[in-house]
């Protein structure tokens, strides 16, 4: 048996800061934050009215359960990775230049954590050569995208960028790298941050004082080859190597506003993991035992937010977002270690602003539960008749952070 820890649907992350988050991630043409116009859209920067300093976690608390059953053999495992934080930073400037808005974006595009113990009633994870044993997995992806928005017109802005980005993967057992000797997998844990860079492209339109218009294109994000220090079968060193890239995002979007009290916001968005490398590569093992990929299928997602001002200093906000999936249920083996495959998510939250230049925001997110099914692979013989292993998730997220205006 083998298995992978991947990111499911969460390899990008839908939000990005507490405002950004309670509106369900929506936000190409809704530039309300400077998190948030910076993460989906880098031209509705210059849709702001303030040079803006924001600051924001998110706190990822998942709930994993792996589910399997061999012949008369079945089991139930929980795992506990613990809460998991993604930090946000945003920077916007209005320079001297009327027409020339600047900023810098820090996200955390991509995290995950979950740790499986061995279990003898779960036959995935009885101790091998039976099963897989323990599964460990963690990472994250943390990107700086500095940006420079211009207004052609008091209509029209466009903005581009380049996307530079920090990466670290741990898995244990690590089949993305051909078994030892004696048929076990190496621990891929011993490695340091790997750089990748892109590009972001983006367009903002004023249609009229109550419509807009977004759209941006985040390029591929292309990762240098992921190293691991780890050990053969007899204890002697060895690198294991792997290659993964971020997809290709196209966000398109449109916001209404009554201009007094209310906000409409609508995304959609497609990520294409499928012509991405390692993620839409086919989940097949060559002749040396390597998992080749994960044969992810390409997706569209929508989200919707609103916004409504209760008073002068509060706003409250509510939002959701729908996914497809670009697991099969064929693929929930290969996905045993992965976090974050949802396909429903609702948010809600609110700012308050104890003075004119600072802003208090905070939100909170539910993934709700979601389950893929598949049978059991081996190297050797592919899926195994008579088997069957279930992956369950639900999520929680929790997003504080202050805006500063200058």
């Amino acid at each position: 048996m083998a298995s992978v820890a991947t990111m499911a649907q969460g390899i990008i992350m839908s939000t990005a800061g507490p405002i950004n988050r309670s509106m369900g991630g929506a936000g190409t043409a809704a530039p309300i934050d400077a998190m948030g116009a910076l993460y989906w859209n880098p031209a509705s920067i210059s849709g702001l009215a303030n040079d803006e300093m924001s600051f924001g976690v998110d706190l990822l608390m998942a709930n994993h359960r792996v589910d399997s059953s061999f012949g008369p053999l079945s089991g139930s495992t929980q795992s506990d990775p613990g809460v998991f934080p993604i930090p946000n930073v945003g920077w916007i400037h209005k320079t001297q230049n009327p027409s020339l808005t600047i900023g810098l974006g820090v996200h955390g595009v991509a995290g995950f954590k979950t740790n499986l113990p061995s279990d003898t009633q779960n036959p995935v994870l009885m101790a091998p050569p039976n099963g897989l044993g323990s599964i460990t997995s963690e990472g994250s992806f943390l990107q700086i995208a500095p940006v420079g928005s211009l207004a052609l017109t008091d209509q029209l802005s466009v903005a581009a960028g380049p996307t530079i980005t920090m990466g670290q993967i741990g898995v244990d057992p690590f089949v993305f790298d051909s078994p030892n000797a004696n048929g076990s997998y190496a621990n891929g844990r011993s490695s340091r941050y790997h750089w990748g860079a892109g590009f972001q492209l983006g367009t903002y339109y004023i249609v009229n004082p109550c419509w807009r218009l977004g759209a941006s294109l985040k390029s591929p994000t292309w990762m240098e080859t992921f190293e691991f220090y780890s050990t053969d079968a007899n204890g002697g060193p060895r690198t294991l190597h792997t290659d993964l890239d971020l997809p290709l995002i196209l966000s398109l979007g449109t916001s209404f506003t009554n201009r007094e009290n209310l906000l409409v916001a609508l995304d959609v968005r497609y990520f294409d993991y499928q012509n991405t490398n390692g993620l839409g590569d086919r989940a097949t093992f060559d002749a040396t035992g390597r998992l080749m990929g994960l044969d992810w299928s390409s997706v569209l997602s929508t989200a919707v937010g609103m916004e409504y001002k209760l008073w002068e200093q509060t706003k409250i906000r509510c939002g959701y977002t729908y996914n497809q999936n670009p697991v099969r249920n064929s693929e929930a083996f290969f996905n045993l270690a992965s976090p974050l495959i949802y396909q429903h998510m609702v948010s809600c939250g609110g700012s308050y602003m104890p003075t004119e230049s600072v802003s208090m925001n905070a939100a909170y997110s539910y993934m709700l539960p979601n389950t893929r099914t598949g049978p059991i692979f081996s190297p050797l013989v592919g899926a195994i008749p008579g088997t069957s292993l279930s992956n369950h998730l639900d999520a929680h997220f929790l997003s504080f952070g202050v805006s500063v205006f200058l």
